[in-house]
């Protein structure tokens, strides 16, 4: 038996199936709710699930507003309109919570018969004590002060007795396999994934549904808290409670203006002020806003979500796609180091392996970055056991494990160790380690050591070179133009770096890797850094 986003498979049938809230169950009449959705592949049961948990959810928001009306309402004070609106949020209810279809042909002429013999019950008088139990039900349910001698009453029965005939009808169409049809107008628009009352998806939903895609369950906690993070943000400046099918175009450009105005971190730094005060307050007291490519970060992030919701079917378009920011003069990007800059940075302390620790993590890690072009979590997660020899040359062997995953397919790889790399011992490094699992055990710590690490690592090299366009992946990009200087082909190059081309695929995809060890050997030989002194 698997679970996932409120799924249960048992002998292959996969069914959704939901807990009522303790508070709701008198409202929605049940304790769970579940739907068969047979033999089906699990994504697409995991796509089904999320639009029926958006159609369970807004049942129980009908609940949450029947039970948050306050005080008994006399029945005698409704008014036809009123009463309409909760015939039509008992019918919501009763095809919402309606049992599925059955697949044999015998219990669906079964079912057919039984909604039959309903409806003519049910429709045969206002007197029938079975609908008018049901109509003092819906009226506790609805917070009305119902009593079955109240003249006023056979108004609501009439109101439940109308819902009950529509969801018979629809029902038995269902069970006959035909497509459903609303006989009283009443309830043409409703259906059991149409609420009645206005309860639609809204943007805080949504943002959860986004995230609990099948697609993301294995994303990184990195990237989760980056999700996490940013739509916090978003929705606090959008309203969690806004319905998705409302946002338009001007409401994401006055997000992105705002963003634009905010300082980093705004939500932590200023957690009792309103996103919009914060603007304000940063205006008045000087305080430097995010910068643009920060701020554009959100923006991506609302793309990603509308881009999933219009795929998913959850939302009729993608207000998002296509906005920009504005092109700000200095906006600083990473760049590659200058030999000389290399230079300064290894002969720094922190660098250069004379400490107490010796050749420690802060020692290896610039180095094997700047002759591989590796990404940062990739050297992290590396184990001694990755330095391997294949086909007689030593190699980085960059694949998942327990520690890392990867960014990309094309990101696992198998990297040559650069004759530099050799002649500064780390060789017999990887050996001396081997009885430690990681490559570089000293940079092992809590479980978001990556994160951190990368962040002690960039205040280190910010204490040699202030520049804030250079950072730790600047190392990557120093190792592609070193490689494009040293004339390897770009697809050559995207094997060594894990670079995805345009296109998603090199030239080589169409062959093995493994015979080109040596090539790749020879090519990653070439590189090399005019200039640079023993690192």
């Amino acid at each position: 038996m698997a679970r996932q986003n409120r799924l249960i498979r048992r002998g292959g049938v996969w069914t959704f199936r939901v807990r009522v809230p303790d508070r709701l169950r008198a409202v929605i009449g049940r304790s769970e709710i579940w739907k068969s959705l047979g033999r089906i592949s699990h994504a697409e049961a995991s796509r089904l699930a999320r639009m029926e948990s958006v159609r369970i959810d807004a049942l129980f928001a009908v609940a949450e507003n029947q039970l948050d009306q306050g005080e008994l309402r006399p029945l005698d004070t409704l008014t036809d309109a009123e009463l309409e609106r909760i015939a039509r949020a008992y019918f919501f209810r009763l095809e919402s919570t309606a049992e599925p279809i059955p697949f044999s042909e015998r219990e669906r002429l079964e079912r057919q018969d039984a909604d039959d013999e309903d409806a003519t019950a049910v429709g045969s008088t206002l007197e029938d004590a079975s609908l008018q139990a049901v109509a003092l039900s819906v009226g506790k349910d609805a917070r009305l002060a119902v009593e079955a001698d109240n003249v006023s009453f056979m108004r609501l029965v009439e109101a439940v007795q109308r819902a009950l005939l529509e969801h018979y009808g629809r029902d038995a169409d269902r069970a006959a396999l035909k497509p459903e049809q609303a006989s009283d107008p009443l309830f043409a628009d409703v259906t059991k994934a149409s609420p009645p009352t206005g309860e639609v998806l809204t943007l805080e939903r949504a943002v959860e549904l986004f995230k609990a895609a099948p697609e993301r369950a294995n994303v990184s906690p990195k990237t989760r808290a980056a999700y996490d993070f940013r739509y916090a943000t978003l929705t606090a400046l959008l309203g969690g409670k806004t319905p998705v099918a409302e946002i338009n175009r001007a409401n994401l450009r006055d997000a992105r203006d705002m963003l634009l105005k905010l300082p980093p971190n705004a939500k932590k730094r200023f957690p009792k002020m309103t996103l919009q005060r914060v603007a304000m307050h940063a205006a008045e007291k000087g305080i430097a806003p995010m910068s643009t490519k920060s701020a554009m970060l959100y923006v991506d992030a609302l793309n990603s979500l509308f881009r999933w919701l219009t795929n998913e079917e959850l939302a009729p378009r993608n207000p998002a796609a296509g906005l920009k920011g504005p092109m700000v003069s200095g906006e600083t990007n990473r760049r590659p180091f200058t030999v000389a800059e290399l230079n300064k940075l290894f002969r720094a302390s922190d660098f250069n392996g004379t400490g107490v620790d010796g050749r420690d993590w802060l020692f290896w890690l610039p180095r094997v970055a700047l002759f591989t072009g590796a990404r940062f979590a990739e050297l992290m997660a590396l184990r001694a056991t990755d330095v391997i020899e294949v086909d007689g040359v030593t190699v980085f062997s960059i694949a998942p494990n327990a520690d890392r995953k990867l960014k990309n397919k094309g990101s696992k790889r198998l990297v040559p160790v650069h004759p530099s790399l050799v002649e500064l011992g780390l060789l017999e490094h990887a050996r001396k380690v081997a009885q430690n699992g990681l490559l570089f055990p000293d940079a092992a710590g809590p479980k978001d050591m990556i994160n951190a690490r990368n962040k002690e690592i960039g205040r280190k090299l910010r204490a040699v070179l202030p520049d804030p366009s250079l950072v730790f992946h600047s190392f990557r990009h120093t190792f592609k133009d070193a490689g494009a200087r040293a004339r390897i082909s770009r697809e050559l190059l995207a094997l060594i770096g894990g670079w995805e081309v345009e296109g998603g695929r090199t030239a080589m995809d169409g062959y093995g890797r493994d015979p080109l060890i040596k090539v790749l050997s020879e090519e990653i030989g070439r590189i090399n850094f005019e200039g640079l002194q023993s690192p």
